[in-house]
C-alpha cells in the first residue's frame, strides 16, 4: 500500500473513531504522527522505569565498602534471602547446633575459625555465640556477630566474604575498629555491629 492510500485509510479510521474531527488535513497528519511516535516509545519508557526496581533488589547485599552509601532497607526477620543467602543471627546458631555447616562443629575452637587473633582463643565458637565469654560488652557484641557471620558464610551467604569477616574481626582486635577502605573513617564497635546486623536481616538505620 502506497503512502497516499495509507494516509487516506488512516483519515477514514480517525473519522470513524471521532479522532481529530474538524481539524485541517496537515494538523490531522501531525497529530497522527505524534500518537504513533508515542506508542513506539512506550516499551522503551517501560524498560527505563523498571531498572531501579531491579537495581534495588540486587542492592540488598553490600560488602563493608558499599554499606555506608547503601539503601539499608531490607526484608527483616527471615533467616534466608534469595539474593544474599543464609543470614542467621547469633541466637539462631547457638540455639540450634544440629543444623550447623558440616565443616564446622559447635565444639570448634574460636581461634580455629579466626587464626590471626588471640582473643577468645581458649573458647569454643558456641561459647562466643552465646556471649558467655569474658571481655567488655563491645567484645561480646562484636564477637557474637562475627561468629554468626562466619557460620552464615560457611552455609552459603555470599556477602560478606570469609576474608572480609576475618578482616573485620582482626581490625577490631588490633585497633578497636575496622576501616573498610583507606579513605573511610574507622568503624566503631557499634558500626561493626550495625553492619553485621544488616547482613543478618535485622532492621538498621543511620
Amino acid at each position: 500500500m502506497n503512502q497516499q492510500n495509507q494516509t487516506s485509510l488512516d483519515t477514514k479510521q480517525d473519522s470513524a473513531h471521532g479522532l481529530g474531527a474538524g481539524l485541517p488535513a496537515d494538523k490531522l497528519e501531525a497529530r497522527r504522527r505524534l500518537l504513533k511516535g508515542g506508542l513506539a516509545l512506550a516499551p522503551v519508557a517501560m524498560t527505563v522505569t523498571s531498572r531501579p526496581v531491579l537495581a534495588g533488589s540486587n542492592a540488598e547485599c553490600h560488602g563493608p565498602t558499599g554499606f555506608q552509601s547503601a539503601n539499608v532497607s531490607r526484608q527483616v526477620g527471615t533467616v534466608s534471602d534469595p539474593t544474599c543467602g543464609v543470614r542467621k543471627r547469633p541466637a539462631d546458631w547457638s540455639g540450634d547446633t544440629t543444623h550447623w555447616p558440616s565443616s564446622c562443629k559447635s565444639t570448634a575452637n574460636f581461634s580455629t575459625c579466626f587464626p590471626s587473633t588471640s582473643k577468645y582463643a581458649s573458647n569454643t565458637l558456641l561459647e562466643v555465640l552465646q556471649g558467655s565469654c569474658g571481655g567488655t560488652s563491645d567484645d561480646k557484641a562484636v564477637s557474637q556477630r562475627i561468629g554468626a557471620a562466619y557460620l552464615n558464610c560457611l552455609a552459603g551467604q555470599t556477602v560478606p566474604s570469609l576474608i572480609q569477616i576475618r578482616a573485620i574481626w582482626s581490625g577490631y582486635c588490633s585497633a578497636g575498629g575496622y576501616r573498610p577502605t583507606s579513605g573511610e573513617a574507622v568503624w566503631s564497635a557499634a558500626k561493626i555491629c550495625k553492619y553485621l546486623d544488616y547482613t543478618m536481616g535485622v532492621g538498621v538505620s543511620f
